[in-house]
């Protein structure tokens, strides 16, 4: 109860400087949070589209499916590998028909010309993109296949997205905490200065720094738990509003924008906590000299 009643004593020497330094911290990270928020949800749309980038491994026209069989059995054989799907030269050609509107340009294309597709696709295709020069010449040097095939400029374009997307997520984040830091101290440094007689007193009378300290971390702490608390709620009220907007946009588009999870949103209001309670304990620890 000590504690408790000291807290609210430190509050009250400058209820206005922690009440905007909370606020100020709260604009500050529910503007990082909306950027980690957009980040977060362009790194999953480049996931799902390098998901949807396969090797296309062409066999030799008129392979039977047990010479398919050989070669999938083969391919499911990499760690890299996730799936393989198979396409007949009968599939390829509806393919095609589908992709061309002028019919007369496959009249008379038979399917025994065209090349049988394996359709294979990777667990992790930035990984992959790594050894992708060196497992397509391990796939076309096994016997029956034909042609190997990959977008692989598209895929080092979105690798090349999302590595700087994370680049500037941890340089957001750099700034945020050091702002906050800032911003902490300067509260701490003008609270215990407009208590600077009461601090003299209490050190002739034997308080120990840590007895002073113990209410200005205390409410470090509580400045950071209350400025997650408003910025997650303000991002979370954004990101209702843009699914509304995308879904008027994009009327046939389903679902909506992720949002962190219980394990994401405790990572990082405990991060902002205890940013705050490190900040408030080092420029207190400097006023007070010790």
């Amino acid at each position: 109860m000590s504690l408790i009643r000291r807290t609210w004593q430190e509050f009250r020497t400058a209820p206005w400087a922690y009440l905007t330094a909370t606020l100020v911290i709260a604009l500050g990270l529910a503007v990082f949070s909306f950027f980690g928020l957009v980040y977060f949800n362009l790194v999953h749309f480049t996931e799902q589209v390098a998901q949807e980038l396969v090797l296309n491994v062409y066999l030799n026209p008129g392979s039977t499916k047990e010479e398919a069989r050989a070669v999938i059995e083969e391919l499911e054989a990499y760690p890299l590998v996730a799936k393989v799907s198979y396409l007949s030269a009968e599939e390829v050609l509806k393919d095609l028909e589908k992709l061309f509107e002028e019919k007369d340009l496959l009249a008379g294309v038979s399917p025994e010309f065209l090349p049988p597709v394996l359709l294979v696709s990777f667990k992790d295709p930035f990984r992959a993109s790594q050894h992708l020069k060196k497992l397509s010449a391990k796939i076309a040097a096994l016997p029956g296949v034909y042609k190997v095939q990959f977008a692989k400029s598209w895929l080092v374009r979105l690798a090349n997205l999302k590595r700087f997307l994370e680049i500037m997520s941890l340089a957001g984040l750099v700034l945020i905490g050091l702002a906050t830091c800032f911003i902490i101290a300067l509260v701490v440094r003008l609270s215990l200065s407009q208590r600077q007689k009461e601090l003299e007193v209490l050190s002739l009378v034997g308080a120990t720094p840590g007895f002073i300290q113990g209410p200005i971390v205390v409410m470090a702490a509580l400045e950071g738990a209350v400025a997650s608390f408003l910025a997650l709620c303000l991002v979370y009220l954004l990101k209702f509003y843009l699914d509304g907007v995308l879904r008027d946009f994009f009327p046939t588009a389903s679902g909506a924008l992720l949002f962190w999870g219980r394990t994401e949103l405790i990572i990082l209001i405990a991060g902002v906590i205890l940013l705050c309670v490190t900040g408030s304990y080092w420029a207190s620890r400097r006023y007070l000299r010790y």
